[in-house]
């Protein structure tokens, strides 16, 4: 799938589509979207006399080409729609690409269907969408680079890995963390942005991040993989579920390595087949030797069992994450 940036290059080359089919996890792409078609259109992305934001889940279909082929002014036809939660019309997918196949001249529509859903149901098999959720990994540290650049501010390497690792994948977040983190008083010191600062505003000490957890599970010492998780649960009011998806991830990543051959690939082909890169590869690459894989294997099954009980029981989830580490280094 194209990414958004395929859609902002297109656009700014005045190539606009009237009708586009987009995935998306947040909200951050579509928005900037709706600016930029907003720019090119009707000349400033601040306009919203011609701009209709719906959702699916509110708009019966009928309104929704009731809008598209009715006048938007007295003075323009042209108009912009973003509908989203689009796969609300699951039932009725094919009168709307039936409908839409004929797109009204002065109508520029956007489809907008959660990432999930569209996977789910293969969507992307039938239908060519821009994918707003992600972005090549490259293009992301850029992206992340060039966000900082922005604001007149410049990030180390190590301190952009460690953010872009230690946010959830959404660029909702992603950006609100980079606006948080710009608002630091340099005072008279460059502003430079180093992992040290990248700790200190994801709320983790360097000596009780989860990264430190992970090593000293792997390295079975069990007296500061507890301390750590009782500063990153109690101190640090850590979310389990998030805590236990990074947990899960190193292990995947421990796993992958177990695969023949890994050790010796190049790091292009990491990122390509495992969506490996930077410390993650270097983790898995020192440490992988030391579990064998009936034991990685065990583990995991206990970080899923974890993830249910989480998820639908009423346990105590502080109780359920520190057995879990229990688990984990016994294992």
């Amino acid at each position: 799938m194209k990414t958004f940036l395929d859609f902002q290059t297109e656009v700014n080359a005045g190539k606009v589509g009237n009708v586009y089919f987009v995935a998306a996890s947040d909200g951050y792409f579509v928005q900037k979207a709706s600016e930029l078609l907003r720019e090119k259109l009707f000349g400033s992305s601040e306009s919203r006399d011609n701009f209709f934001l719906r959702y699916a889940d509110d708009t019966l279909l009928n309104e929704l080409f009731d809008l598209c082929s009715n006048f938007a002014s007295l003075f323009s036809s042209q108009k912009i729609i973003i509908l989203k939660k689009c796969e609300k019309y699951s039932r009725k997918l094919s009168e709307l690409r039936e409908f839409v196949k004929k797109p009204e001249a002065d109508t520029y529509l956007m489809l907008v269907f959660d990432k999930e859903y569209i996977l789910e149901k293969k969507l992307d098999k039938e239908i060519d969408f821009y994918d707003f959720s992600e972005l090549p990994q490259r293009t992301l540290y850029e992206w992340v680079r060039k966000e900082f650049e922005n604001r007149h501010m410049q990030i180390k390497n190590d301190a952009l890995e460690l953010l872009i690792t230690s946010v959830p994948s959404s660029f909702d977040l992603l950006i609100s963390e980079i606006e948080k983190i710009s608002n630091y008083d340099f005072s008279a010191s460059e502003p430079v942005i180093t992992k040290e600062l990248i700790l200190q505003f994801t709320g983790y000490d360097k000596e009780y991040s989860p990264d430190e957890l992970i090593y000293s599970i792997v390295k079975k010492d069990r007296k500061k993989a507890y301390t750590i998780i009782d500063n990153l649960l109690n101190s640090k009011g850590l979310n389990e579920i998030y805590l236990l998806s990074i947990i899960s991830n190193y292990y995947m990543d421990l796993i992958s390595f177990k695969s023949k051959g890994l050790d010796a690939m190049d790091t292009r082909l990491l990122y390509q087949k495992y969506r490996l890169w930077g410390d993650r590869v270097k983790f898995a690459k020192n440490y992988h030797k030391l579990i064998n894989i009936q034991s990685l294997e065990q583990s995991f099954e206990k970080i899923l069992n974890t993830d249910k009980k989480l998820k639908t029981s009423m346990l105590d989830s502080k109780i359920l994450m520190t057995s879990l580490v229990e688990e984990l280094i016994n294992a």
